[in-house]
């Protein structure tokens, strides 16, 4: 993929959390085994050439644990990261209207949307218009999954603009 001008949209879930903690719900942290998932996806991310040069995160522990793996390995400043307090558990339309704003404001060539279900889910869903696939067990965007889209033009991005590349998750990489 690297060389080619292809203006990009990554779509990440957050990794596992932890449920036995006793944080709330925005304060909990993840899990060993988000952790290891969280590197994993972002190792895949450098290995794939998808790099973002631009995150937008939720503003949940669990989310910006998720982004910190993908910073460390993508070998992003902080200054390449947005936290947004108003994405926490936000709609599809909130993370379109995201997108938008900021992918031409910055005039992005590669942006990681990292945040939680069912925003995400749908969000994916209509942007891929359901070509998607499903994980063995049945879901979308399942933890720490990253869905790959080609933009033409963040200003215009919607569901019948972008283009469904490729959708992973943890398990799928072994």
């Amino acid at each position: 993929r690297q060389g080619n001008a292809v203006t990009l949209l990554l779509v990440m879930r957050h990794a596992k959390s932890d449920w036995s903690t006793g944080h709330n719900d925005h304060e909990r942290p993840l899990n060993p085994r988000g952790e290891q998932a969280a590197d994993t996806m972002a190792q895949w991310l450098v290995d794939s050439g998808y790099c973002p040069d631009h995150i937008i995160t939720s503003s949940a522990r669990r989310t910006q644990q998720t982004v910190a793996a993908v910073r460390r390995l993508c070998e992003l400043d902080d200054d390449s990261i947005d936290v947004d307090g108003d994405l926490y558990l936000a709609s599809a339309h909130t993370w379109l209207t995201t997108a938008n704003q900021t992918g031409h404001h910055l005039n992005a060539e590669s942006l990681l949307l990292c945040g939680h279900n069912p925003g995400l889910d749908v969000l994916v869903d209509d942007l891929s218009n359901g070509a998607a696939p499903l994980s063995a067990s049945g879901k979308l965007m399942a933890t720490a999954a990253v869905a790959v889209f080609e933009v033409a033009d963040w200003a215009t991005l919607s569901a019948n603009t972008a283009t469904f590349v490729e959708i992973v998750r943890p398990r799928e990489l072994g």
